[in-house]
Parts: structure tokens; sequence; C-alpha cells
């Protein structure tokens, strides 16, 4: 997620953000299946964020998916450069 929405503002909708990313530093993460996923630097994968309405904008951390959530795998966000915005949903926008 970019800076165009702070962090810990109210979502007025449901809202997601699907991206082309790379990643910048090494990052060892298990699944909640305990699975684990080694993300090496200068990986690049498709990442996502999302959150509900209501609830504070949280943009922290990148997900793997957000279909499945025992499979998915999360990476610090300042360990994620964002080099396309594939799709989304912004947390206050009127779409």
């Amino acid at each position: 997620m970019s800076d165009r929405e702070a962090p810990g503002d109210i979502a007025a909708h449901d809202w997601f953000v699907r991206a082309w990313v790379r990643i910048r530093e090494e990052h060892h993460a298990n699944s909640l299946e305990w699975t684990l996923r080694v993300f090496r630097s200068g990986e690049e994968l498709e990442m996502m964020q999302w959150g509900w309405a209501g609830q504070e904008i949280d943009t922290d951390a990148w997900w793997t998916t957000n279909q499945y959530i025992p499979a998915a795998h999360v990476v610090p966000a300042n360990k994620v450069e964002v080099m396309e915005i594939l799709e989304e949903r912004r947390p206050a926008s009127d779409v």
C-alpha cells in the first residue's frame, strides 16, 4: 500500500491491494500450517494487503494470499518494494 491512506485511519469499507513486489531483504516466514517459506532478496512475486470496513488500516505486512489464510506467508512491509499495483480498492474510496 502506498501513503495514500495513513496507517491508523479507519477503513470506510472492505479494501485490498494486489501488487507485484520485489523482496528487499531475506525473510523466513511460517504459515499457520507451519510451512516454512524463505523469501530471497531480489525475488519478485504477487502479494496482497487487505482489511475490513470499520477497522484500522494496517499496511505493515504483505501476504501471499487472502484466499486461504492458514497457508499464507507474511512479509513485513519494510522488506517489500512495490513495483506495480495490479488491482486495488482503497480504504477510503467510493468504488
